[in-house]
């Protein structure tokens, strides 16, 4: 395991009870997913540290791409209980998502596609912006037709550091909203230089989305923007 991934994951072992609200948030959201589908493609599954039981629950067969090699086995360990109570087939691909897509979508038509805060992460491993911003903004595209939502990144920075009955509430982002980002930033106080994930063309205009806070560590916030787009 890279020492990257074991730093990640000790993270989200020791912050599951700082990060309730945000893992109550996206439990929400993913409540709101399009019903019908008894399978899922999960992009950036990695160990499921954010993810709802009630959510996965619903599916009978989950195929999850994520090129970790701690992936698999901490999520199977993480979401042992509803895996084994609801039979459901979980399968791991070691690929990088967004260079396969169309060969996953193809795999499994029928199959929900949910991106679990991964698109955020694109500018990490795609240091070029401006082939960045055309991957991103062009994956509405690439997914016509298709059910799929995505939690991702927005932005993240410094701010207040907040116990958890403090921190700000999500906010929603209608379609065709101007993005908020003075709001954003006054709810956490936030103070010196904020990175943008250059995420905000990921969802359709046309698109109603959630922004969620997310106190990654104690005065560091991420906001989260959090939507489905029903094909």
């Amino acid at each position: 395991m890279a020492l990257l991934d074991l730093r990640w994951h000790l993270r989200g072992w020791r912050s599951q009870s700082r990060w309730a609200g945000t893992r109550a948030a996206i439990a929400d959201w993913l409540a709101q997913a399009p019903e019908g589908h008894n399978d899922l493609l999960l992009f950036g599954a990695s160990a499921g540290w954010m993810m709802d039981d009630a959510f996965l629950a619903r599916f009978r067969r989950i195929d999850a791409i994520d090129f970790e090699s701690a992936s698999a086995p901490l999520f199977k360990f993480n979401h042992r209980r509803v895996i084994a109570r609801h039979r459901i087939e979980v399968r791991f691909h070691d690929a990088e998502a967004l260079s396969r897509l169309e060969e996953f979508l193809s795999m499994r038509p029928q199959a929900l596609v949910l991106f679990d805060n991964l698109l955020g992460q694109y500018t990490l491993t795609c240091p070029n912006v401006a082939q960045a911003e055309a991957t991103l903004s062009g994956l509405p595209a690439r997914l016509a037709g298709r059910p799929w939502g995505s939690v991702h990144d927005a932005i993240s920075g410094p701010g207040r550091a907040l116990a958890l009955a403090q921190e700000p509430a999500a906010m929603a982002l209608h379609a065709g909203q101007p993005w908020p980002e003075e709001s954003l930033l006054d709810a956490v106080g936030a103070s010196g230089q904020w990175r943008d994930h250059l995420t905000r063309t990921v969802l359709p205009v046309s698109a109603q989305s959630r922004l969620l806070p997310w106190q990654l560590a104690p005065g560091y916030w991420h906001w989260l923007q959090a939507g489905w787009v029903r094909g």
